[in-house]
């Protein structure tokens, strides 16, 4: 669907991948799908998508060109996930990296990508991830490789970071002290997640979770959110103290607990962005709003949309809000990770949740 606003709107085929992965739909299918939601672009995994992996044929190439041209759609983005722990016997050493990086810059030209998503070593957090992902040093050597192939490399900000977290700026310094501009921030909405979806909810329960109490803890974090406050663990843990709590239970209400803490991006107000106190959401959204300059993509993440068509856990019109009055230009691609949570209840339909997405997305941007 052709419009006149700054924004555009996409879909990250990763939202169709139970489809995709079940052979419900191939490529050229989900392709299609983007398109009927009203996409007009595309981010694609090709480490899944495409069957020569790494090479990319002509043949390739041939077929993406025209899959492109019958649906109306434009090449956006390939993912680059930066898996420094690809080979279970090793990590890759930087210049491996680098070389990855190189390919990926490389393939990204050859689809007609603008951009390549990397996950960085900020992408959950310092010293979240189990073990070092992209750095500032790989991605100044990857920068001139970069402008050879004008792709943008696009850093993502991800829950439970931001923006606005200073680890990003040696990234983007980089890139200003060699003035070679390929490199910048690209926003994932989970950053803006104030409470735990019903999607977490339904996933949790069929691990052993009680319905009940999960659905209390997201109504005093949602209490919390819509009141200006900061969401306290230990101010609602006497409010289960008469519940019959299974063991489930209590390693998710536990804030010292594995379960507790890997589960941090759903329990809202524990989100930072170097900046602003957890539960300064107004903040959070002018900070957006700021560095809107800095993004070159984002991706509009989500798991459930509620019966008054809004992402259960997000924002939204406040997000695009900031995005707007920041002056962002670019595509915003819907990015759904319900599919995984829902779907141990029987087939989620990806399609019809990726459709609805896109209604919502321009209801928010006034279309």
């Amino acid at each position: 669907m052709k419009t006149e606003s700054n924004i555009k709107l996409g879909v990250s085929l990763y939202s169709y991948q139970d489809n995709y992965y079940f052979h419900k739909h191939d490529l050229e299918g989900c392709m299609a799908a983007a398109a009927g939601a009203g996409a007009t672009g595309i981010e694609i995994f090709s480490d899944a998508m495409i069957p020569e992996w790494p090479y990319i044929t002509d043949e390739f190439v041939d077929r993406w060109n025209g899959m492109l041209y019958r649906y109306g759609l434009e090449a956006v983005c390939l993912d680059h996930f930066s898996d420094r722990a690809m080979w279970h016997n090793k990590l890759l050493t930087d210049d491996e990296m680098y070389e990855r990086g190189v390919m990926y810059l490389k393939a990204a030209r050859k689809l007609g990508c603008k951009y390549i998503r990397l996950l960085h070593d900020a992408h959950i957090g310092k010293g979240l991830s189990a073990f070092e992902l992209t750095t500032p040093a790989i991605v100044e050597r990857l920068l001139p490789v970069a402008q050879e192939c004008d792709v943008i490399m696009a850093l993502e900000c991800h829950a439970p970071s931001g923006v606005a977290d200073p680890i990003q700026l040696e990234y983007l310094e980089a890139a200003e002290r060699l003035n070679i501009p390929y490199v910048g921030l690209q926003v994932d909405f989970s950053t803006y997640e104030y409470c735990m979806s019903s999607a977490n909810i339904n996933f949790c329960v069929y691990k052993g979770c009680t319905r009940e109490v999960l659905e209390h803890l997201r109504d005093k974090q949602r209490e919390a959110y819509f009141s200006g406050k900061a969401f306290v663990m230990n101010d609602i843990l006497d409010d289960f103290k008469d519940m019959k709590l299974t063991e489930e239970d209590k390693k998710y209400l536990d804030p010292t607990s594995f379960i507790y803490q890997n589960s941090s991006k759903f329990i809202g107000g524990n989100f930072y962005d170097g900046k602003f106190k957890p539960h300064d959401w107004e903040n959070h959204y002018k900070s957006l709003q700021e560095y809107a300059s800095k993004i070159v993509y984002c991706h509009a993440k989500f798991y459930d949309i509620d019966k008054n068509n809004q992402v259960d856990n997000m924002d939204y019109p406040k997000i695009f809000d900031a995005l707007k009055k920041g002056g962002y230009k670019g595509y915003i691609c819907s990015e759904f990770e319900g599919n995984r949570l829902l779907n141990v209840n029987g087939w989620c339909d990806e399609i019809s949740y990726v459709n609805r997405h896109h209604k919502l997305m321009r209801k928010c941007l006034g279309l």
